[in-house]
């Protein structure tokens, strides 16, 4: 019996012990540090290795249709406005809430009205709604602009170079997982991630 209310004992005193460890210790700090945001996956960085049956549908890749292709969605972002929902505010809030809305709107490029990598939604990229991105709406993602550049991607057609073209095409299809020449939102995800593939 002795024996029994010992080891009971002693495992009430450990499992006591074992909880007073799991909770931190917290100091009295008023400090608030805030990390800093991590910076969108750069897809243009980086060299892809294709899979055999990605390098054939590389290989296939039309770069004319994709200019056509591109060249019409970024005509169409040129054009675009961000809807602000005007809604009604009790007296004296109006410019506080106005300035609010403004700032909950994910800002553009002042010449080609392109929205910064880390605002591109799919609902944005998927310019044609089909629901699955094509090389030309990956691209729109995929390819920065130059804002130091001579003259902007915007200003001269093509809005992208060659080489830009074809390093958008091969890191497409290095994420085109399923192989059916268009990325699926999963299939996106890991490109927006950088994820390594195979």
């Amino acid at each position: 019996m002795k024996l029994t209310r010992t080891s009971l004992l002693a495992a009430s005193t450990l499992t006591l012990a074992l909880a007073a460890c799991g909770e931190p210790e917290v100091a009295e700090n008023n400090d608030v540090v805030v990390a800093e945001p991590k910076a969108e996956y750069d897809p243009m960085a980086q060299d892809y290795t294709l899979s055999e049956a990605a390098a054939e549908r590389r290989a296939e890749f039309d770069a004319d249709a994709f200019n056509s292709e591109y060249d019409g969605y970024r005509t169409d972002i040129l054009e675009e406005k961000d809807d602000v929902k005007a809604v009604p505010e009790p007296a004296g809030q109006d410019m506080e809430n106005a300035s609010q809305a403004q700032s909950d709107t994910p800002k553009r490029d002042a010449n080609s009205n392109m929205k910064a990598r880390e605002d591109m939604t799919w609902s944005y990229l998927d310019r044609n709604g089909d629901g699955k991105l094509s090389v030309a709406e990956y691209a729109i993602w995929a390819v920065p602009l130059d804002p130091n550049a001579p003259k902007a991607n915007d200003e001269t057609k093509p809005y992208v170079s060659a080489e830009q073209a074809n390093k958008a095409a091969d890191s497409f299809f290095y994420y085109d997982v399923n192989g059916d020449t268009y990325l699926s939102q999963r299939e996106f995800t890991s490109a927006r991630r950088g994820e390594t593939i195979g």
